[in-house]
């Protein structure tokens, strides 16, 4: 049964009740006038006016987040955590300032001054991602005897997206994900994917915490991505808050496990009802026989929910919430390919294609699919181990890899083979004469304002297709046009450090959607924590934990290239403390009536933001338009002794893509400078 947002006190609930009423809600407007006059915000009231960079000051923090060890805040950055990670959440100001630069065509009066750093490495690679540091663990070990390599890294701590975000709360270390967050184990023994779970001595059955403090049924997903709409939503249990403005209800309420009975008491028409269970259940049509790859290529996810199955506007349109997570943009712009391979409802039946986290409905284990503490940075900082042993302190064991702190003056050691050059951003890389006849590359960076170049044999290039056609010299026409066709999505993780959870038990949800527009998507939910080592955060209603929020932009109707530029000015042009508003806005109107006090709660929020988080596979992406290659294609092949490998070049972006393709890219140059 719902859950009504009514009159009555909080008192009167229990951990197993399903048909509760509430006291009134806050108002929403005096919560946000009110934080903003008692100075309880941590970000500063300041707005972003243009998109060329944020703006750069700093604002006094709460008392809260002072209590968590930081003395001052970016306006825009945000609250950052503690630890080695408080150096870089997500895209910071100084990275997205670096970035514009070159977007901008404002690199060229500062390369005339650049600094020769005398230095010169048969190998240089941009960007300390997955896809970097995978070119770099290649090179180690198939290079010569002597052989040497160099990263160049912008930001002030090497991952990419895969990071954490840590708080210490009442006593306990807790951790959430920047980005990056799922591990799925090998399925077949010997091969690629095998071997590398193998070599870095990944954790295939981890252990998770078992819930103290609560007699109900309660369940808590392993991840945070699986309990999406129609990804494995039994495994976690899901409430559904329809609030009174969305709906046009009497009262805001909650209804639980949803999708578990068929949408039974939900706020949808029956027709929507019946789609969603549908949906759920597997609705896919194969209309295109052995062709059935091609033909949902070359139409986009809403075509095929509109179109080939008859989905009401309304449901697309949550499933266009979810899609934006997962893929930066829309059911309107992403290709319908897209939408089966990574798991979004509408085709298990009559497809010979398996998506790649499609888990039965039956499914109430969900063996081999999980998330360490901080998302993918765990296995990032094995293979950073192998790669630069003396980088993370402690020993060789998972626990002492993943617990340790950085050793960041070891880094850029010049005894290291490999070398990692943080806060440098590469600003221009071009061969020293023609590039069917160079013998070198030149390599421009910045940091800090001033730029500087290195000699190369030969350069992976590790980032995005964002950043290659305005870095890469004299591109011959058919990369240009590829580096072109690529749009790229934006989403934003935020991480909530919460004193306790109660509200959500009473419920007896662990998982949250919801339906305003409110610019944090439409779910959020609390993980179940790992357990190893030393690092023991609890799991018990009474006790902190870390709430997640994947957010995506949904711009509908626009085309691809204008939805994508309409998403990130959305993401970029919100102030830290418009989020942070945002986030206790709405953790007020969906709990304030079961207890919830933002002030007294809610210990620290964490902001990342990702300006290309995902390359958006529109219609083509993977088959070709009009009689073009497909992009992978293209941007696979060497250019000169400059190679290629990101996680994008797979189309959907994972971080075993992501490692394949910077093995690949390094092997491509090895074979050009040892020829």
């Amino acid at each position: 049964m719902p859950l009504n947002v009514g009159l009555v006190e909080t008192s009167d609930i229990t951990s197993n009740d399903r048909s509760v009423t509430t006291r009134k809600e806050k108002n929403d407007s005096d919560i946000t006038r009110r934080d903003f006059v008692k100075g309880t915000l941590i970000g500063s009231g300041a707005v972003l006016l243009s998109m060329p960079a944020p703006i750069m000051a700093e604002a006094k923090l709460s008392d809260t987040a002072a209590q968590l060890g930081a003395e001052t805040v970016h306006p825009w950055d945000g609250y950052a955590g503690v630890g080695d990670y408080a150096r870089s959440n997500g895209n910071t100001e100084s990275t997205t300032a670096a970035a514009h630069l070159i977007r901008d065509n404002k690199i060229g009066g500062l390369q005339i001054d650049a600094v020769d750093t005398g230095e010169s490495y048969d190998l240089v690679i941009i960007g300390g991602g997955f896809a970097g540091l995978s070119a770099a663990r290649t090179f180690l070990r198939e290079a010569r005897p002597g052989q040497t390599c160099l990263i160049l890294e912008n930001h002030a701590l090497p991952g990419g997206e895969a990071k954490r975000n840590e708080f210490f709360v009442d006593g306990y270390k807790i951790t959430g994900p920047q980005g990056s967050n799922l591990t799925v184990v090998p399925s077949v023994r010997g091969d690629w994917y095998d071997g590398l779970f193998n070599d870095l001595e990944i954790p295939r059955h981890p252990e998770f915490q078992v819930l103290e403090g609560y007699k109900g049924d309660l369940r808590l997903s392993p991840t945070n991505y699986l309990p999406m709409l129609g990804i494995a939503e039994q495994a976690a249990s899901a409430g559904y808050f329809f609030d009174k403005k969305t709906f046009d209800l009497e009262e805001s309420y909650w209804d639980i496990d949803s999708s578990q009975n068929g949408y039974t008491n939900t706020a949808f028409s029956a027709a929507e009802k019946a789609d969603l269970k549908r949906l759920r259940e597997g609705t896919g049509v194969n209309m295109a026989g052995d062709d059935w790859p091609q033909w949902l290529d070359s139409i986009t996810y809403q075509e095929y929910l509109k179109d080939t199955l008859n989905i009401q506007p309304r449901v697309i349109k949550l499933l266009d919430i979810t899609l934006t997570t997962t893929a930066g943009m829309g059911c309107s712009a992403i290709s319908a390919r897209y939408a089966m391979m990574s798991a979004l409802p509408g085709f298990d039946k009559g497809f010979s294609g398996k998506s790649l986290y499609r888990v039965p409905s039956d499914d109430k284990e969900i063996a081999g699919i999980f998330s360490f503490p901080g998302g993918n940075d765990a296995i990032y900082r094995l293979m950073l181990k192998k790669v630069l042993p003396n980088a993370i302190s402690g020993g060789k064991s998972f626990e002492e890899i993943h617990d340790s702190t950085y050793q960041f003056e070891n880094f850029d050691n010049p005894g290291n083979p490999t070398r990692v050059r943080l806060n440098s951003t590469a600003v221009r890389v071009e061969h020293d004469i023609d590039p069917a006849r160079a013998n070198s590359v030149t390599v421009y960076y910045q940091i800090k304002g001033k730029v500087y170049r290195v000699k190369a044999k030969g350069v992976v290039s590790a980032v995005g297709g964002w950043v290659n056609k305005y870095i890469i010299q004299d591109l011959p026409g058919e990369y240009e046009d590829a580096f072109d066709q690529l749009v790229h999505g934006s989403n934003m993780v935020v991480n909530v450090a919460l004193r306790n959870w109660k509200p959500m038990a009473k419920l007896g949800v662990s998982a949250c959607h919801f339906f305003t527009n409110n610019g944090l998507g439409g779910f959020c939910n609390i993980r179940r924590p790992m357990v190893f080592g030393d690092n023991q955060s609890p799991l018990d209603p009474e006790k902190p934990v870390v709430l997640t929020f994947y957010a995506g932009f949904s711009k509908p109707g626009l085309p691809a290239k204008e939805q994508a530029a309409a998403i990130r000015w959305e993401l970029m042009s919100k102030t830290y403390a418009d989020i942070e508003a945002s986030v206790r806005q709405l953790l007020t109107t969906m709990f304030g009536s079961l207890g919830f006090d933002d002030e007294k709660d809610i210990a620290g929020i964490i902001v990342n933001r990702w300006g290309h988080s995902y390359v958006a596979a529109i219609p083509g992406f993977f088959h070709g338009n009009n009689g073009k290659p497909a992009l992978q294609q293209v941007i696979t092949r060497p250019f000169g002794r400059i190679a290629f490998g990101h996680s994008e070049h797979n189309g959907i972006q994972e971080w075993f893509g992501a490692v394949e393709h910077g093995e690949r890219a390094a092997r491509q140059v090895l074979e050009i400078i040892n020829t």
